[in-house]
């Protein structure tokens, strides 16, 4: 399927919602906390920033879904972000320590597919209800591992060759943006379908005729946000993020 622009602002039918929000803004919100296993694995970071960004982003994203839920007039509009539980679910192995997050309401049993991603300093969540696959990353076309010019190591090693000659006909910094929206989707679909960048068939083909099958699949969703695309509560792409969004309901 043809890879779409990112809707505007508001809660609409047929598509996930999506929001960012800086970490930096998880020191409002004091009152939410941390499940015990959470925890754990946040001291499986290393102490200051990565431990601090896990934690923020954790806070956050209970956060963000609040406020999507509410604007979707979930629950009366009266959703608190620490009543929200956070959950995980392998597939493969059915195991709860790993695999794709999903959120829970209390009292009512709904779930909602859930996929976040963090990267300078920013955190990106998407959410859709129902129990389909959902997959967003983000990332910053500043990042020097999307540098201008030939010679990139990850334009070699994470694109295949078609896509490797669409991006050599582009000019500098129209490439350095592709390499990093392309980035950015691979590994959106790679979380949507629960296989990671690892899996069997490699990092995702996302441009051209042999493009990952979830992205050929009919009813497939795939948001491809740039800056200055407002979100689903308004709030704007800042800078030179750019993000990739994948639901298959």
């Amino acid at each position: 399927m043809d890879v779409q622009a990112a809707p505007g602002a508001g809660i609409g039918p047929g598509a996930p919602w999506w929001a960012i929000a800086p970490l930096s803004a998880a020191a409002a919100h004091p009152g939410v906390k941390l499940l015990p296993e959470e925890l754990a694995r946040a001291r499986g970071y290393a102490a200051g920033r990565p431990r601090e960004d896990f934690v923020a982003g954790r806070i956050l994203a209970r956060v963000l879904a609040a406020e999507l839920l509410g604007l979707a007039g979930v629950q009366g509009r009266d959703v608190l972000p620490g009543d929200l539980q956070l959950a995980q679910w392998c597939p493969q192995c059915a195991s709860t320590a790993h695999g794709a997050p999903r959120l829970c309401l209390p009292h009512r049993g709904d779930r909602y597919a859930l996929s976040y991603a963090r990267t300078a300093g920013w955190l990106l969540l998407g959410l859709a209800p129902g129990r389909g696959r959902l997959g967003v990353d983000l990332a910053d076309s500043a990042d020097a591992a999307f540098g201008p010019g030939d010679g990139n190591l990850l334009e070699d090693y994470a694109y295949a060759p078609g896509e490797r000659t669409r991006l050599r006909a582009l000019p500098g910094p129209a490439r350095q943006q592709l390499r990093a929206r392309w980035w950015a989707l691979k590994e959106a679909v790679a979380k949507a379908a629960g296989e990671g960048l690892a899996g069997e068939g490699g990092i995702p083909v996302v441009a051209g005729e042999h493009r990952h099958p979830l992205l050929r699949a009919a009813g497939t969703r795939v948001l491809e946000p740039l800056p200055g695309t407002p979100d689903s509560l308004g709030r704007t792409l800042p800078g030179t993020l750019v993000a990739g969004i994948v639901w298959v309901p």
